[in-house]
């Protein structure tokens, strides 16, 4: 008889988590930290995790036997993995003095997101504009949402902030490419995009006040200002800066309709996101 061929694992980590084997959902995660033991084991898999790293991430202030639980999770992670089909192709080792995950044919989103900045630097690195505006298409189109969202430890914490910064990245890219292109409504995807990530960016306010002053949507410039005071305010316990109030005026008194909005071209074409957000500058 022919073995069965390697399980195919997808592991879903950017917005709510989410593992398919075989194509099938793994969806009967049982209370207690095996879901939790099961990502780290995934993050860091090929490699033995240490018991005493396993007990600082899943019970970083219990006063429990921690080994003990440690055993219960594991065991209570290969039942589940057991129970789903091709789940057998995933096995958790213990191995010297941790735990192992091998799992021989597995795909993890925020590898292939992390791959697509890597690829998009290097693009810009050689000056590829196009293979660097595809490859930050790609990475943001990988972030589905926040790192393992609704999950409160500090090491996903850790990786939510690493990939928030990342994405960020792609998006300040992308948005500085409309600006070249005097693209406004892409100015405003993009903005909106980077907002959702990082609400308190001000400097993507300052672009949205522009556009839609350049558009006569004056609705639009004082509902973005008032949010931006409003966000600052309860966020960052600060208030809009005296830029973001000349803009704010400039574009209610109607002095920014019909004037084109365009980003100063950074002196090395390689790297157009480099400089990170810069304000719209106003040219007639």
């Amino acid at each position: 008889m022919l073995p069965n061929p390697p399980a195919a694992v997808t592991v879903r980590f950017l917005g709510d988590f989410a593992v398919t084997i075989d194509g099938v959902p793994v969806e009967r995660w049982r209370a207690g930290k095996a879901r939790n033991l099961f990502q780290f084991l995934v993050l860091n898999r090929g490699h033995v995790v240490p018991r005493e790293r396993l007990y600082e991430v899943l019970w970083p202030d219990s006063d429990t036997d921690r080994s003990t639980s440690l055993k219960v999770a594991a065991h209570a992670l290969r039942q589940i993995l057991g129970s789903c089909p091709g789940g057998t192709g995933v096995e958790i080792v213990y191995q010297d003095v941790g735990y192992l995950l091998r799992c021989a044919e597995i795909c993890i989103d925020t590898e292939e997101f992390e791959a697509a900045v890597d690829a998009a630097r290097e693009a810009e690195r050689t000056g590829d504009t196009g293979a660097a505006l595809a490859a930050h298409h790609r990475a943001i189109s990988l972030y589905q949402g926040d790192f393992l969202n609704g999950e409160t430890a500090d090491w996903v914490d850790e990786q939510r902030q690493w990939t928030r910064a990342m994405v960020l990245r792609s998006l300040h890219h992308l948005r500085a490419d409309a600006m070249l292109r005097d693209d406004p409504r892409a100015v405003v995807t993009w903005c909106r995009r980077i907002l959702s990530v990082d609400p308190y960016q001000e400097e993507a306010y300052q672009n949205l006040l522009v556009v839609h002053g350049m558009l006569g949507e004056l609705g639009q410039v004082r509902s973005w200002y008032d949010l931006c005071v409003q966000r600052l305010r309860d966020g960052l316990d600060v208030g809009p800066t005296g830029r973001t109030r000349q803009i704010r005026d400039l574009a209610l008194t109607g002095r920014l309709r019909g004037r084109r909005a365009s980003a100063p071209r950074p002196a090395s074409p390689r790297r157009p996101a480099a400089r990170g957000l810069q304000p719209l500058s106003l040219t007639a």
